[in-house]
């Protein structure tokens, strides 16, 4: 009787043990996994311009330049096409640059007048470097720039963290005013999601453009 009364207990417990470990589990499962938004990136050093390029000065003087993290992270398979070939004048407002997907394009202008140094292929070919390598092997093209003057009026550390802020305020507003409406796009944090203009069609992408890659 007493082995009999020891083997139940043991069973009792063994059971309560089971239910236990499995209400953990299931809690555990049922815990929702929460992503934070990847940051802007705003390297130390790089000028930034209103239309949403970049420039990496060289001691040279001469600049490589690429699209910005914030015009980056609208797309997100784009198809890239370079406007300009070695040794082509460019002039400021001209257009270098055409990113593409579906029906969708926006044109991408030199915020700088000089003379094309080198097109970067590589950024046609593999476009996952503006996600993977935005401030080393993104870039588009290297320029020798007729003047640097217009660097000044370009935005450099804290001064581009301010400038993007304002920018992510405008796009909320951009997406709420919409005739046509669209999912909601932001993630935690503000920051836009990946390849939201997959939301928008062709006018509206156009819209976008004029407002936000102007060269003023």
């Amino acid at each position: 009787m007493t082995v009999l009364l020891f083997i139940s207990t043991i069973a009792v417990f063994l059971t309560i043990d089971y239910f236990v470990r499995r209400n953990k589990a299931t809690v555990a499962v049922a815990q929702p996994i929460v992503r934070k938004p990847i940051p802007m990136r705003v390297p130390a050093g790089i000028f930034f311009t209103k239309s949403h390029t970049w420039l990496s000065l060289f001691p040279s003087g001469k600049v490589q330049l690429g699209i910005d993290d914030f015009l980056a992270r609208m797309f997100s398979t784009p198809q890239i096409t370079m406007l300009k070939n070695n040794t082509d004048h460019v002039s400021k407002g001209e257009p270098i640059l055409r990113m593409t997907e579906r029906n969708n394009e926006v044109i991408v202008r030199s915020p700088i007048d000089g003379v094309i140094e080198n097109v970067n292929a590589a950024l046609a070919k593999q476009p996952s470097l503006l996600s993977e390598a935005l401030f080393s092997e993104g870039w588009a093209y290297t320029i020798t720039p007729t003047s640097t003057n217009d660097l000044r009026s370009f935005f450099l550390g804290d001064d581009t963290r301010v400038w993007l802020r304002e920018e992510l305020g405008r796009l909320r507003d951009f997406f709420a005013h919409l005739t046509t409406p669209v999912p909601a796009f932001m993630q935690d944090g503000g920051l836009p999601a990946t390849g939201i203009m997959d939301n928008l069609n062709p006018d509206q992408c156009k819209k976008f453009e004029n407002e936000f890659l102007r060269i003023e």
